[in-house]
């Protein structure tokens, strides 16, 4: 296990007599944890390292972490202060154990590495965190009104190119009226569209590897099959949402879940909103399910959570009622 680990540390050689510094890409050790999993733990082990070591997170490259101030930073102590300043900062408990374990999975890494002992990682997987409330961290959810106000803003930014604005317009309808999310759109491919019976559905690559199919509403197609006519090749295995280059051209190289996250900022300034995350789009889209009646059950389904309690967090409620999930935004919407 150690002697195939190894081919992820490069060693940076010495240079103005300075000591040759071991380091270790992250990145490529993360390999087979979710792209969910992997930009939490990033963003925790960062915000980590750099509050132990008091540096500033920007410093940190986790393409090539230094092993021995990794190694030297992982300890029951410390791990225990920054979570509870964590705490402090009200976050939830859902974040908070999250980071917990991103730290956890630094020190199991470091000994396969053989640069701690195993214990280590042991020995901070038993550090109690602080208590902190339980359910969703605090998030915005959108009224219909602000979700009109978003797609409007989206098609009214200039972008100097038709082809960018439809597809930008399409990922928006997508997130909203299905409540993907962004590393799901930027993973779905022209192949995953499919007809069962009546309906046009999507195939969606969810966290843990895990499949699910949600009905595309009639808007939602409509906007897909506006960005199909841009895009050179929308067939097979081929990126559903892909690059727009700045004369305009559309090529066929998917977009990442970071540009995703772009086109979501510059909708909500464009809208005037203060600050929207793609992930506020998801909560929006079970909000506005659950407050047009749908049973928790079905937009559990349509937003690929195992366990419907979390499904329950997202609207902070509880009820029972029956209708389909993803025609809700996009009705609403359609009768504008």
């Amino acid at each position: 296990m150690i002697e195939a680990m190894t081919e992820l540390i490069p060693y940076q050689a010495p240079s103005a007599g300075l000591p040759e510094l071991e380091t270790v890409n992250v990145y490529v050790a993360m390999a087979g944890l979710s792209a969910h999993t992997q930009r939490a733990y990033r963003r925790w082990i960062k915000t980590y390292l750099s509050t132990v070591n008091q540096i500033d997170p920007q410093s940190i490259n986790l393409k090539a972490l230094n092993v021995e101030a990794a190694s030297a930073s992982l300890a029951p102590a410390p791990l225990k202060a920054w979570l509870g300043q964590l705490k402090a900062r009200s976050l939830g408990k859902q974040s908070i154990m999250q980071a917990k374990a991103s730290v956890v999975w630094l020190a199991q890494f470091m000994a396969d590495l053989g640069r701690v002992e195993y214990s280590v990682a042991s020995g901070l997987s038993r550090v109690k965190a602080p208590r902190a409330e339980s359910g969703q961290r605090t998030g915005t959810w959108l009224t219909q009104d602000e979700i009109r106000a978003l797609i409007s803003a989206v098609r009214s930014i200039d972008t100097g190119s038709e082809a960018l604005r439809t597809r930008n317009v399409a990922i928006i309808v997508l997130m909203v009226t299905c409540g993907l999310r962004r590393d799901e759109i930027a993973a779905a491919q022209w192949c995953d569209l499919s007809k069962q019976g009546r309906n046009q559905v999507l195939r969606v690559h969810g966290k843990g590897e895990k499949l699910r199919v949600v009905k595309l509403p009639e808007m939602t197609l409509l906007m897909i099959n506006a960005w199909r006519k841009f895009h050179p090749l929308p067939e097979g295995e081929r990126a559903l949402f892909s690059r727009v280059r700045r004369n305009g051209d559309v090529i066929t190289d998917g977009i990442t879940d970071r540009s995703i996250w772009i086109v979501v900022q510059r909708a909500a300034k464009a809208a005037g909103f203060d600050r929207i995350s793609p992930h506020d789009l998801r909560r929006s889209f079970a909000r506005g399910a659950y407050e047009a009646g749908v049973s928790f059950e079905l937009i559990r389904q349509a937003l690929g959570h195992s366990n419907i309690a979390t499904t329950e967090r997202y609207v902070n409620s509880v009820l029972e009622l029956d209708k389909a999930a993803t025609d809700i935004w996009a009705g609403i919407l359609d009768k504008d």
